[in-house]
């Protein structure tokens, strides 16, 4: 008797330790999982898996629990864990990777430029199974751009370098610039020789040169050439990041990371607690961010207009 009391007692003490160990796993069985998927390792990936994860703590005592891999990581990587809710991946090589990786759980893709997301879907090897996927592109709407252009600079006539990539945005661009009576005048670019000369005979005949991402058009080798050249056709340059406003862009309309990562956390937390387990449609940012470079306006001559309209797009520009 007195070994089988010994015995009962040593197995109490044993799931007394044991208990602290399972109680995690326990708690984390019924809390969501969310996967990051990052292209890079760099400090706009961070601020964004940051501040979703602090949005989504706000007011949520469970959290949900999240992991994080890199691009180059995923092909030595297992399949997905089963128990994970939801795959967020950052930029187009992230969106590339999973290409590869063809996880089954649903997907926010963010911080990935339209153009790309389509061309990825429509190849048909985006894990969308289901439409269990949507994109938060990093691009802004010609419409936003255009309200922006407008209230910045007046009526202008607006010129716009077209590479292969964004030829389907002429259509839609005449149509954003006829409702604030603004002129367009469009170039095509078919490769990288035609673009000075295409350029320069643009910058002769408009007053402000809109920036469409394209790959072909505004790339790392391209960039000085084109700031130094609307520079020097003293004709203001609206573009679509603050790289470019740093380096020499008049303006610059674009989304933080942070105001990326709060759209992202609240489709995540629809998802996650909403009644219908069902992602939205894609969408471009609701936030957005305006960059002036004054003394760039400055230098060639442009004092931008303190109207209303102006002063309202910049009020809320600035808002997180």
């Amino acid at each position: 008797m007195r070994l089988a009391r010994g015995i009962a007692a040593r197995l109490m003490l044993a799931l007394l330790v044991m208990l602290p160990l399972a109680a995690p796993a326990a708690n984390e069985e019924g809390m969501a999982r969310i996967l990051f998927v990052a292209s890079q390792r760099s400090a706009s990936y961070t601020e964004f898996i940051t501040h979703v994860q602090q949005t989504l703590d706000t007011g949520n005592p469970r959290m949900p629990g999240n992991d994080t891999l890199f691009a180059d990581d995923l092909s030595a990587s297992p399949a997905p864990d089963p128990q994970q809710d939801l795959v967020v991946a950052m930029g187009t090589r992230a969106a590339q990777a999973l290409q590869e990786w063809q996880p089954r759980t649903p997907v926010i893709y963010t911080l990935i430029p339209e153009m790309t997301f389509e061309e990825l879907r429509q190849s048909g090897r985006l894990p969308c199974h289901e439409d269990r996927c949507t994109a938060i592109y990093i691009d802004q709407p010609l419409e936003r751009q255009v309200r922006i252009l407008h209230a910045a600079f007046g009526h202008r006539r607006i010129g716009v370098l077209l590479g292969p990539t964004s030829q389907r945005y002429r259509g839609p661009l005449e149509d954003a610039t006829r409702r604030y009576k603004l002129s367009t005048a469009t170039a095509a670019i078919e490769d990288a020789e035609g673009l000075l000369p295409a350029l320069q005979n643009m910058l002769e005949q408009v007053d402000v040169l809109l920036a469409l991402p394209d790959p072909l058009v505004y790339n790392s080798r391209t960039a000085q050439s084109i700031l130094l050249t609307t520079y020097r056709y003293k004709v203001p340059l609206v573009a679509f990041s603050k790289a470019y406003t740093d380096a020499g862009a008049t303006l610059s309309v674009y989304s933080t990371p942070r105001q990326m990562a709060t759209q992202t956390a609240a489709i995540i937390r629809e998802f996650l607690h909403g009644e219908r387990k069902q992602l939205p449609a894609p969408a471009y940012p609701e936030r957005f961010r305006v960059q002036i470079n004054r003394h760039v306006a400055r230098s060639i001559g442009l004092d931008f207009a303190d109207t209303p309209e102006f002063l309202s797009i910049m009020k809320e520009s600035n808002d997180e």
